[in-house]
């Protein structure tokens, strides 16, 4: 103070202060960053396992389309026999028909990633807005509407399976129906009977009035419910670019 050095000390105090201030605020800043880089490497994790489980979901929505058409197509010409219209193909292939109708094939989702991120309260890693309430809707109401229509067990099935004769039914899995890994093919096959057997089975499976009633259920059931199955697949597809866009990101 006697030197009148005053002034001197207090610019150097400030500017040691200011270094300080600013070595602080860098700190926090590279920290940041890392916490950051940290959030977007594991979103990036989620987003490619959430890819892989869409992917596979996907591949079940097309078969399940491709598989419900064929069950529908099925049991509009085993209706149109039991109504009276004149066929156009055999009495075998009106029974296989009739068999065929019965047939489903669940989709079970693989939701493991999202449930993941659900119990663990990290939805919101996914930044995408419009991907989170995507995956909501996708993993809930939309196999709501697919489980309540499409997605039923029919009691058709538990019915028709009970009158068809033992003998023909075996064959018909044996020859009609094959299973490769999870995928399911239906198709017709060479006659396990004659015509006239054939036809004596078709006309007393169609006689009964509470099976026909269920099968005409079951196939309005597949009618309505195939939109939402359709709308499920578009979804999906529309998820998997979102996706990848945000990891190309």
């Amino acid at each position: 103070m006697e030197q009148n050095k005053v002034r001197s000390y207090i610019f150097y105090a400030i500017g040691e202060i200011a270094l300080v201030m600013i070595g602080i605020l860098l700190a926090l800043q590279v920290n940041n960053w890392n916490e950051n880089r940290k959030e977007s490497q594991r979103e990036v994790a989620y987003l490619e396992r959430l890819s892989e489980n869409l992917n596979g979901n996907l591949r079940e929505l097309d078969l399940n389309i491709k598989f419900y058409s064929k069950v529908f197509d099925y049991g509009q010409q085993a209706l149109a026999y039991s109504e009276g219209e004149k066929p156009e193909v055999s009495n075998w292939e009106v029974l296989v028909a009739l068999f065929h109708s019965s047939q489903i094939w669940p989709i079970i989702p693989n939701p493991s990633t999202y449930e993941e991120l659900k119990s663990a309260g990290e939805l919101s890693l996914i930044r995408s807005v419009d991907l989170r309430n995507d995956l909501v809707f996708y993993y809930g109401g939309g196999f709501q509407r697919y489980n309540q229509t499409i997605g039923i067990s029919p009691p058709y099935r538990k019915m028709v399976r009970g009158l068809i004769p033992t003998k023909i039914q075996n064959y018909l899995w044996d020859n009609c129906h094959v299973t490769d890994g999870d995928t399911q093919i239906i198709q017709g096959c060479e006659p396990a009977v004659s015509e006239e057997e054939a036809k004596e089975v078709v006309n007393f499976l169609v006689a009964q009035s509470d099976l026909m009633s269920e099968l005409r259920f079951y196939m309005s059931s597949i009618k309505v419910g195939m939109d939402p199955l359709i709308e499920q697949k578009k979804l999906c597809e529309k998820m998997l670019q979102e996706i990848e866009d945000q990891i190309r990101r």
